[in-house]
């Protein structure tokens, strides 16, 4: 097998046998999940604390929707693919290490900002640091988990923001009820320096490659050769538009959750927080596992399924989005929520094992972050912007219940992606084809 040991250490010595269901391969996978809830933790902990913060700096629905959204994402979106590209030649692990320093502490110093300004600074940090994270940690998981194995671990991985959105909500919600919201920003950050020193000391990079069953080429093409090679990949580029809509459900709808619970139920943060996180965690975790395993299931008898099983929960999704917004009870609200917190993050997993599957091993690293990087631009930039500025536009016509109608659109979103999804099924084996043959 041909290997690039550009990146291998000193006295490594990780063999095909360490892939799968071994030690060093399920301990890599159980870090990078953690590390990657601290991503969601960090990224997503503001969402709960949009209206004390709006409170604190009087500001309006569209300057805390570009805080929450483009704050984060616009430095993030200019250095992923870099840092993807650094990735798919260099240490990962290093490279994700620094990441998360970067990351938890400008979240930390957050909890220092004194206007608008300073907190988006902080975000600007924050979407600095995360460039460097899910795009070499996906990597890293395809060369520890062959490809029958692949989309189960990634939807492991995928837990990650289950659980960051779990300890986000709860972090945020009790923390500011009790001590206010720059103590959350605190609480939130300073865990991921620890857990950096952990990775850092007890995970070893693993070689490219190492997960194939047969020759491949592990070299970085140039770029303009990897762009002109994922534009003729057509499942790919589907791949990639239809995670631009469904990112839009996830973070557009998701950032304005607390404040919609706030302001039409008129529970205070402690409560919101309660509720967002223990449906996140049951509800996203289940959903993730079951989706994962479900597409690796039905992707053995026929490949399709890797694709249709996210398709379908993707397109189911848009019910729980109108069940949450448009219901007058908070039971059938926090129903609809459990529907979107099950089906919508299903996709991401088992998507971006299938996008690693129909580009070269050299181009994952890139090819996940340009996923990334277009998707949140558009949907955690986008989405949490634009509906603070319709929030704003046509609060005097449609009065608290503007919310509702904003956030309807998170369901044409979802519908929309999942339909890209099943188009791009059609491609998948003749793409899987060219990958390999190439």
């Amino acid at each position: 097998m041909e290997v690039d040991r550009s990146a291998a250490e000193p006295g490594q010595t990780f063999s095909a046998a360490q892939t799968g269901l071994s030690g060093p391969a399920v301990y890599a996978l159980v870090v990078l999940t953690a590390i990657y809830s601290l991503n969601f933790l960090d990224r997503t902990v503001i969402n709960i604390l949009i209206d004390p913060i709006k409170h604190t700096f009087h500001v309006s629905d569209a300057v805390m929707g570009f805080i929450s959204g483009f704050g984060f994402v616009l430095l993030y979106s200019i250095l992923a693919a870099p840092v993807a590209r650094w990735a798919d030649r260099g240490n990962r692990r290093n490279i994700i290490t620094g990441g998360l320093v970067i990351w938890s502490g400008m979240t930390a110093l957050g909890g220092v900002a004194r206007n608008a300004l300073q907190l988006t600074l902080s975000r600007f940090g924050v979407g600095i640091g995360e460039a460097a994270g899910t795009a070499p940690s996906t990597s890293m998981i395809s060369d520890f988990y062959p490809g029958e194995r692949r989309s189960t671990a990634m939807a492991v991985y995928q837990l990650g923001p289950a659980f960051g959105i779990f300890l986000g909500s709860f972090v945020g919600g009790w923390v500011n009820h009790y001590y206010g919201w720059h103590r959350a920003f605190f609480v939130a950050g300073l865990p991921g320096l620890l857990v950096a020193l952990l990775f850092r000391f007890t995970v070893r990079e693993p070689r490219r490659g190492l997960a194939e069953k047969t020759k491949v080429d592990t070299s970085q093409q140039r770029l303009g050769e990897t762009m002109r090679y994922m534009l003729r990949q057509t499942c790919y580029m589907l791949i990639l538009i239809g995670f631009c809509f469904t990112t839009f459900t996830q973070f557009g709808f998701g950032t304005w959750v607390a404040p919609f619970l706030g302001r039409i139920y008129h529970l205070n943060t402690r409560d919101i927080g309660t509720y967002m996180g223990a449906i996140t965690i049951v509800a996203s975790v289940a959903g993730t596992l079951i989706g994962g395993y479900l597409s690796d299931w039905g992707g053995r008898r026929k490949i399709e399924w890797k694709i249709y099983v996210p398709a379908i929960c993707s397109i189911g999704a848009s019910v729980g989005v109108l069940l949450f917004v448009f219901s007058h009870s908070l039971a059938a609200c926090l129903a609809g929520f459990v529907i979107v917190q099950a089906l919508s993050p299903v996709h991401v997993g088992p998507m971006v094992a299938v996008s690693h599957s129909v580009v070269k091993v050299g181009m994952r690293a890139f090819a996940t972050s340009l996923i990334y990087l277009l998707a949140e631009l558009l949907g955690l930039g986008f989405g949490p912007y634009l509906i603070g500025i319709f929030n704003d536009h046509y609060q005097r016509q449609l009065g608290v219940n503007v919310i509702r109608y904003t956030m309807s659109t998170a369901a044409l979103t979802t519908l929309i992606g999942g339909l890209l999804f099943v188009l791009a099924a059609h491609y998948l084996r003749r793409d899987m084809a060219r990958s390999a043959a190439e």
